[in-house]
Parts: C-alpha cells; sequence; structure tokens
C-alpha cells in the first residue's frame, strides 16, 4: 500500500495515468489544488460564508433578544408578580393590625373609663348605704328614746310612733292631749308632751321637723264658725300654734320647723266611726330629711348674711 506521506508515494500514477492508484481518491495535492468543496453550509474553497450562514447571522441578535425577553417574562411571571403580591398582601396585613391595634386601644381606654366610673359609682353608692344606715341607726335610736319618754301616753293610745319610708319618724298625737274642745291653744298637758318630742327631735341635727294638723270629716260647729271657717283654718290654726310654742319654749330652731294644714283630706283610719274620727283629729310631728335645695338655701343665707356683716 503506497505511504500518502512520502513525497513519491504518487510517482507511479503519474507515469501512467492509466494505472489504477493502489487506494481511492484524490491525493492530498489534488485535494490543496482542487475546487472548491462545502463542510456544512460553508464555502470553504472562497473562504467566505455561504447565503445560508448570513441569514443566520442576521436573526441572531433577534434570537438573544427574544431569549432575554422570554426569560424576563418569565422572572416577571414566575418571580417578581408573586412576590409584589406577597409583598401587598404584608403590607395590607400590617395596614389592618396597625388599625385594629388602635381600635383595640380605643376599646381598652373605654373600658377603662368605664372601670374609674364604675368604681366611682361603687365608692358613691357605699358612701350613701353607709349615711343612710347612720340615718336609720339614729332615727331607732330617737323613736326608743321617745317612745321610752312618752310610754304611759303610747299606752294609753294617744301617742303613737312609727316609722314610714325614706327614714320618716312620725309621732301621732291625738288632739285631746293638745287641745280643749273646739280650740287652737295648746294646753299645760299638750305642752308637756310637746316638750318631750321636741327636746328629743332637735338632737337630730340636719332634720326638718314638720308639724301637721288634721281635722275630721265632721264640719265646723255653728259655735265654733266665728273662730275658724272650715276645718281648714283649725287644723292650720293647731299647727301654727304648735310651731310657735317648740320655737319659743323648747328653742328648735325656726329654719327647722315647717306648718302645714291637711283639713279632713289625709285621715289616719275610717270616718266612719268614733273611734276613727278621734284619731283623724290629731297633731302629726314628723322628723324628715332635710332637702338638699334646702340645705344649700341655708349656705347662701349664711355666706350672705357674713358677707354683710363683714361689710358693717
Amino acid at each position: 500500500m503506497p505511504d500518502y506521506k512520502s513525497p513519491g508515494a504518487w510517482d507511479a500514477t503519474r507515469l501512467d495515468p492509466n494505472r489504477p492508484s493502489a487506494g481511492s481518491g484524490p491525493s492530498p495535492a489534488d485535494e490543496r489544488k482542487g475546487g472548491p468543496y462545502e463542510l456544512g453550509n460553508l464555502n470553504v474553497g472562497e473562504g467566505r460564508p455561504s447565503s445560508s450562514v448570513k441569514v443566520h447571522g442576521a436573526t441572531l441578535p433577534w434570537a438573544l433578544a427574544g431569549v432575554v425577553a422570554a426569560g424576563g417574562a418569565a422572572f416577571v411571571a414566575l418571580a417578581y408578580v408573586p412576590a409584589h403580591r406577597a409583598l401587598r398582601e404584608k403590607t395590607q396585613e400590617a395596614a389592618a393590625a396597625v388599625e385594629n391595634n388602635a381600635t383595640l386601644a380605643a376599646r381598652v381606654q373605654e373600658l377603662e373609663k368605664q372601670r374609674t366610673d364604675l368604681e366611682a359609682a361603687q365608692a358613691e353608692l357605699q358612701l350613701t348605704l353607709q349615711v343612710k344606715d347612720q340615718a336609720l341607726a339614729e332615727v331607732e335610736k330617737t323613736q326608743a328614746e321617745l317612745a321610752s319618754k312618752l310610754d304611759a301616753e303610747i299606752q294609753k293610745g294617744d301617742v303613737l310612733i312609727k316609722q314610714r319610708a325614706g327614714g320618716e319618724l312620725v309621732v301621732d298625737l291625738v288632739d285631746q292631749i293638745l287641745f280643749d274642745s273646739g280650740a287652737a291653744e295648746l294646753n299645760d298637758k299638750g305642752k308637756e308632751v310637746l316638750r318631750k318630742v321636741g327636746e328629743t327631735f332637735i338632737k337630730v341635727e340636719k332634720k326638718l321637723i314638720q308639724i301637721g294638723g288634721h281635722t275630721d270629716n265632721v264640719p265646723i260647729s255653728p259655735k265654733l264658725e266665728k273662730s275658724f271657717a272650715s276645718n281648714w283654718e283649725l287644723s292650720a290654726a293647731r299647727a301654727t300654734n304648735v310651731v310657735r310654742f317648740l320655737q319659743d319654749d323648747v328653742k328648735v330652731p325656726g329654719e327647722r320647723l315647717v306648718a302645714s294644714a291637711f283639713s279632713q283630706f289625709r285621715p289616719a283610719t275610717t270616718n266612719a266611726t268614733k273611734k276613727g274620727r278621734r284619731k283623724n283629729r290629731r297633731i302629726e310631728v314628723v322628723l324628715l330629711p332635710t332637702p338638699a335645695s334646702v340645705v344649700a338655701d341655708r349656705a347662701k343665707v349664711a355666706a350672705e348674711g357674713k358677707g354683710k356683716r363683714d361689710d358693717d
């Protein structure tokens, strides 16, 4: 087999053109000297790209741009959009949390105010209950003391002591132990009984003493019409005389005294019987809590009086 690498490998071929070569195909020299041949899409003989290579070279940048664009779109779709959505959701959650915290803070503040108000109301209620308990204890003490002083009259049925709602202490005195029949002036027995009542009630400070005059439903007799036109005048005169006695003789402050006339219109019991009418003809002495308005008026009068003295 000829050695194509040696310089004289093709001499025999050149001497005899008809002689077939030992090996098929052109020699390397022919290959170097031969015309152009294609290697793939390249015109190697001419040393430049073929028209097919030119087409691919022109579209390469656009292909790369498409790849980049596709990659960017994929990044936006797969990474940026979910991240942006997640960030927006977190921002909304944070805003909702801030708003919720503000609402909770306002609610806490409101509850704290309610708690403070409740504590204040509870303290005020506790104080009110203490005052009422003290007042009730004072009324019960006064009632016991007065019952002891007027025990004989109570046993006879001439005096009745009782409590009413609101801490009122009531002493009912039948008229026959205070006045002579058909009269409005106090008798000696009446003054004695009223002195005991007045001296007991005067110890209970900050209380009003109301004197109420009551009659039965029997009209004024012709004998008394010159002095009293009706039961109104009789009940008013008796209540006023009791007030004057308590102020002048027992020294109960006049600002604590109230005279009231009720005539026949607030009976203690029925007027259908003689016994009932006897109970209805009475003087009712009531120990009343002093209204706040009265306390305020007293304070105002006292302040004005002090200011006048200072001016003098």
